[in-house]
């Protein structure tokens, strides 16, 4: 009985591949990001978050992008959330969906995913959000996978998940993509893959699936409040992994991608205080990151949310930041 359950996963595994790989053969190949630039900088630039009206009037500039959150309860919750994106569509030319790849009810079912259980689902998710009627879509599909299930239903915990974790992200990709033709899939991951065990370039559903690779860049781990920091984490590696975001933005560019950051932001955590983490280098070098890379850069949406670690505005705990966010972006130097 115990040599036999190994082997009857690894059967499933094989079988679960195969299944996705057929239903992924259908998907439409991999696209760019095309909505217009209203932001009139040479970057897609917007919010994540409910501060979203106040971070353009802080710039002075409206808007490119607007990122919003599916909650991840179970799969008819998701499609029922899915199916008012109306107003948060409406709100910037492009609507970027952090689309759960698993809710809580099937945690870690990446087998059942991959075998087909919850098409209906998804292509029922993707035919909701082209009818959310935004100018284009990117679904950030199953983010941050790399830091596990205690944190997301969907996370890997260690390497032999991969081959089934893949294999129903390509089946979940192919499925909203059928609902909704014109949607564009974004893999993301954490910043940092702490697993010894977990390899991003093992993870990484193919080239074929997906349409823009996305990191999240917080202020943490360090904090980069002197340029000294910013310019060693910048091209930082972890356990072979991307870690920093010039190896972020490296990773994109050898698949031919373009990258995505949803979630930037200041961070006050670990006991930080307010001035503490108030960290203009930072943002003055997010700006600048942006700038230099603008035909590398897919959107980014400052994460305006969460007023005692992140936000900017309408009131902030952190003005030296608030300030420089506002005159970097209004100059669009």
């Amino acid at each position: 009985m115990p040599t036999s359950r190994p082997r009857a996963r690894w059967r499933a595994g094989l079988l679960a591949l195969a299944a996705s790989t057929a239903l992924a053969g259908t998907a439409a190949s991999a696209a760019d990001v095309s909505t217009p630039n209203v932001s009139g900088l040479a970057w897609r630039s917007g919010a994540t978050g409910g501060g979203f009206p106040c971070l353009a009037q802080l710039r002075g500039r409206a808007l490119d992008a607007r990122t919003t959150f599916v909650g991840h309860d179970s799969f008819p919750a998701m499609v029922t959330k899915s199916g008012r994106m109306q107003r948060d569509a409406a709100q910037a030319p492009l609507l970027v969906v952090s689309q759960p790849l698993l809710p809580s009810s099937n945690k870690r079912q990446f087998a059942q995913c991959a075998a087909g259980a919850f098409d209906g689902s998804f292509r029922q998710i993707g035919a909701n959000l082209k009818a959310a009627g935004a100018k284009g879509t990117v679904v950030r599909l199953g983010w941050e996978a790399n830091i596990g299930s205690d944190s997301h239903p969907w996370g890997v915990d260690d390497a032999g998940q991969v081959a089934t974790y893949k294999a129903c992200w390509r089946r979940a990709a192919a499925a909203l993509k059928a609902g909704g033709p014109d949607l564009l899939l974004e893999w993301t991951s954490a910043k940092k893959t702490q697993n010894k065990a977990l390899s991003i370039a093992a993870m990484y559903p193919g080239d074929d699936v997906v349409d823009v690779v996305g990191v999240h860049y917080y202020d943490s781990g360090p904090e980069k409040s002197t340029q000294a920091i910013w310019d060693q984490s910048y091209k930082a590696t972890f356990n072979g992994n991307p870690w920093g975001l010039g190896t972020w933005l490296a990773f994109a560019k050898a698949h031919g991608k373009r990258l995505g950051i949803a979630e930037w932001g200041l961070w006050r955590r670990d006991g930080l205080s307010a001035a503490q983490a108030d960290d203009p280098v930072y943002i003055a070098n997010m700006y600048r990151f942006f700038r230099d890379n603008a035909g590398s850069i897919a959107y980014e949406t400052y994460f305006n949310a969460m007023a005692d670690q992140h936000l900017l505005c309408p009131s902030t705990q952190f003005p030296k930041s608030a300030a420089a966010y506002k005159a970097l972006w209004v100059a669009g130097k």
